[in-house]
């Protein structure tokens, strides 16, 4: 049986190719390429002394990859250059993002930031909602943050109409990312019995206005919302709503695109 030593060296070796993609990729980002910490980065990966170090460099690849795949280079140039006006700011964005890449604990995490991000340099989302669907990552297992935005969209494809609101499915390991909620008013029949009585049902969980943004950002259909302009907020109708999502049931093209990724049989 072959060391620790020896094992390491050799997933180092097998991960040159990789690591070699990723730098590359990292030194050619437009978004990247005048950040202090990238320049770190790059050293690293010429060095690639340890596993953790290969792992981190593949994370950063993956999160490049995407945000070249899901924006224009006009769109990443776009935002860099407004970033430049602020140097503390674009530090201090930059040091975070980094920061959740190295904690995150699957690589495919890596790719729904950058789709996540995608949205924040194309405008697509605020600032508040993006570091909320960071943070999400980090909340929660890989596992069921896939369950959770196909089971979304399953639901629409089937017979729910509305983007937010009650779900049937047990989503408790979800609760610390606020995708989801607990609706206590739903299971309670009277108020004279208590909490300690709603501890005999099946809690209710709400599925959040986050929740809706990270399914449609996470299973690329982030076409399909907007954010609500500030005139149209200030209608009470739209008071507490930032973003405006189109479903399957109003949507044709949505739906043939929902059926074709997410079939309801699957």
């Amino acid at each position: 049986m072959k060391n620790k030593d020896k094992l390491e060296q050799d997933f180092l070796e097998l991960s040159v190719d990789g690591a070699d993609i990723a730098i590359d990729l990292l030194t050619e980002s437009e978004l990247l390429r005048d950040i202090p910490v990238a320049g770190l980065i790059y050293k690293l990966g010429k060095t690639l002394s340890s596993i953790p170090d290969v792992i981190f460099l593949h994370k950063v690849g993956e999160f490049i990859k995407t945000i070249n795949e899901k924006t224009t280079e006009n769109q990443r140039v776009a935002f860099t250059e407004e970033l430049k006006k602020d140097k503390e700011k674009r530090d201090k964005l930059y040091n975070a993002i980094f920061l959740k890449i190295d904690k995150f604990d699957d690589m495919y995490k890596s790719n729904l930031f950058a789709k996540i991000f995608s949205c924040f340099i194309t405008n697509k989302i605020r600032k508040e909602e993006f570091s909320a669907l960071s943070s999400a990552l980090n909340s929660a297992p890989i596992e069921d943050l896939k369950t959770f935005s196909t089971s979304y969209w399953k639901d629409r494809n089937r017979f729910i109409r509305s983007t937010c609101g009650l779900s049937k499915k047990n989503y408790g390991s979800l609760l610390s990312t606020c995708l989801v909620s607990i609706d206590l008013n739903s299971k309670a029949q009277s108020l004279g019995r208590g909490l300690s009585s709603l501890m005999l049902y099946d809690l209710d969980f709400m599925i959040t206005e986050l929740g809706c943004l990270y399914a449609y950002v996470a299973e690329d259909f982030k076409a399909y919302f907007s954010l609500v302009k500030e005139l149209a907020r200030s209608n009470q109708r739209n008071k507490e709503k930032m973003y405006v999502f189109e479903t399957p049931s109003s949507c044709e093209k949505l739906r043939l695109e929902v059926q074709q990724k997410i079939p309801p049989n699957k």
